[in-house]
């Protein structure tokens, strides 16, 4: 009896983390949702178009109460961070033409590019794998001697299921969960060693401009 007391604080701990995390996750889904149902509330006002730029102030704000999150710091640099970046970079050029990402409009293209990096990277590198961290720091793999911690991998996965906020479950949704999973593990990576998200967010803006730049000359094609 007495171990099962001892054992409630870390259950409800674990628990605690799990709600959080998943809360975040989704976290632009349930603001989206908010907004929808203020649009049908007062009918004539459509505020989803906000829907992003509220959730990067939530995002920012909740920052502030997660302790040690990646989101308000500069990164701690080496070589072989600067190696790996460097790589990725290469990577991205010849892979982000098969992305089969298309945003269409101004207002699209902007969010694409800047805003939606930003915003992902506070919510999944900047809280929610530090959050993880407290539970999961077993290292499983490495890429160029970068570690890839359960944490790294579980995040990733997270990040990769969020894309269906945007997107209906097919088989380019799909394609881009795969995409948001590796980049999830590059990033993660990138972020858990650095303990910042600055270059996770410099790595994941040049990817979704490149995106954006073969999606443009195709349609011109």
């Amino acid at each position: 009896m007495s171990e099962y007391r001892g054992d409630c604080p870390k259950i409800m701990s674990q628990i605690t983390i799990i709600v959080l995390v998943m809360v975040l996750t989704f976290s632009y889904a349930i603001i989206n949702g908010i907004l929808s149902k203020i649009t049908n509330a007062v009918g004539n006002i459509y505020v989803g178009k906000y829907s992003i730029y509220i959730w990067g102030v939530f995002a920012l704000a909740a920052a502030f109460l997660v302790q040690d999150n990646f989101v308000y710091k500069l990164p701690l640099m080496d070589r072989r961070v600067i190696f790996v970046c460097f790589a990725i970079l290469l990577f991205n050029i010849f892979i982000a033409k098969y992305s089969g990402y298309k945003p269409i409009g101004r207002y699209n293209l902007i969010n694409f590019v800047i805003f939606f990096p930003l915003f992902e990277e506070i919510i999944f590198r900047g809280l929610v794998l530090p959050i993880l961290n407290n539970s999961f720091q077993h290292v499983v793999i490495e890429i160029a001697y970068l570690p890839v911690t359960i944490a790294v991998i579980i995040s990733a996965f997270l990040f990769s299921i969020a894309h269906l906020q945007y997107y209906e479950l097919d088989k380019l949704s799909v394609r881009y969960m795969c995409f948001a999973f590796v980049g999830g593990i590059l990033f993660g990576a990138i972020a858990d060693y650095t303990q910042s998200i600055v270059i996770p967010v410099l790595l994941h803006i040049g990817f979704n401009l490149l995106s954006a730049c073969y999606s443009i000359r195709q349609q011109k094609v």
